[in-house]
C-alpha cells in the first residue's frame, strides 16, 4: 500500500491516474473536477493512509472517466486561448494591464478582473450577442417555411436540453451551449423545436416531419450528442 507520506501537495499519480492533492482544514475528503478539467482531491490534515487509499479506490477511476468525457465537451481552452462560436474556433488574447479580452478580428471585452470564471462569463455574454441574431433569422425563416406561428426566442443556461418549446406560451428557450455549434446544426435544433407544434412527441411522424426540412438531421443529432461543433 502506498503511504500517505508518499503523496505530496500538488500533482500525484495513483494507478496511473494523475490528480492534484490539497490539504485543507475541512473534516471530510473531497474530490472534484476543477475549471481546468483536472482531478482535485482535498484531504483533512490528519487523514490516515487507509482512509485516503480507500477513497481513491472508490472515486478516482470514476472521476477520471468523467474528466475524459468532459474534455470532449469543452468549448473553451484557456491554455491555447480559443473558444468555439458558431462552429468556428475563435482565438483571443488577454491584455493584463488594461484587463481586456482581445478577440481576434472581432473586438474587445472589458473585464473587472482576469479570473477564469470571469473570462467564461464575459465570453459567454459575447457569444450570446452573436447567437441571438442568428437564432432570430433562422427561426423566422423556418416559421414561415413550415407555416408555424411566430414564437418568442429566449436564451438560458440550460444543460439538460438544447432547447424547449413552450407551445401554449409560444416561447422557445434555447441553451447558451448552442453558441458553440455551426449554423446548420443550430438550424436543425430550430426545426426540431418548431416541429413540436405539430407533434408534441418524438414519434415516427415527428421525425418524418423534421426530415422534410433537414434530410441530414441524423448527422446533426449525432454531432450534438458528441459535441462536434462544426
Amino acid at each position: 500500500m502506498k503511504k500517505l507520506s508518499q503523496f505530496k501537495e500538488g500533482l500525484n499519480s495513483y494507478k496511473n491516474i494523475s490528480f492534484y492533492l490539497k490539504r485543507k482544514s475541512k473534516k471530510n475528503l473531497n474530490i472534484r473536477i476543477n475549471s481546468k478539467n483536472e482531478i482535485e482531491v482535498s484531504i483533512p490534515p490528519r487523514a490516515d493512509d487507509k482512509l485516503l487509499i480507500d477513497f481513491l479506490n472508490h472515486n478516482l477511476e470514476k472521476f477520471h472517466k468523467y474528466a475524459i468525457e468532459k474534455n470532449s465537451k469543452n468549448w473553451i481552452n484557456f491554455h491555447e486561448k480559443w473558444f468555439y462560436l458558431l462552429g468556428i474556433k475563435i482565438y483571443y488574447d488577454l491584455d493584463l494591464e488594461s484587463q481586456k479580452i482581445i478577440i481576434t478580428n472581432n473586438g474587445i471585452i472589458k473585464l473587472n478582473f482576469l479570473g477564469e470564471d470571469k473570462i467564461i462569463e464575459q465570453i459567454n455574454k459575447y457569444r450570446i450577442k452573436i447567437l441571438l441574431p442568428y437564432l432570430i433569422k433562422s427561426q423566422r425563416y423556418f416559421e414561415q417555411l413550415m407555416n408555424i406561428p411566430k414564437h418568442e426566442i429566449k436564451i438560458r443556461n440550460k444543460n439538460t436540453a438544447w432547447a424547449t418549446n413552450h407551445i401554449q406560451k409560444k416561447i422557445i428557450y434555447y441553451s447558451t451551449n448552442l453558441a458553440s455549434f455551426s449554423p446548420d446544426i443550430i438550424d436543425y435544433v430550430v426545426i426540431h423545436e418548431l416541429s413540436h407544434n405539430l407533434y408534441n412527441n418524438h414519434s415516427s411522424d415527428f421525425w418524418s416531419h423534421v426530415e422534410k426540412y433537414d434530410i441530414q438531421y441524423d448527422t446533426k443529432k449525432y454531432k450534438l450528442k458528441k459535441y462536434i461543433y462544426y
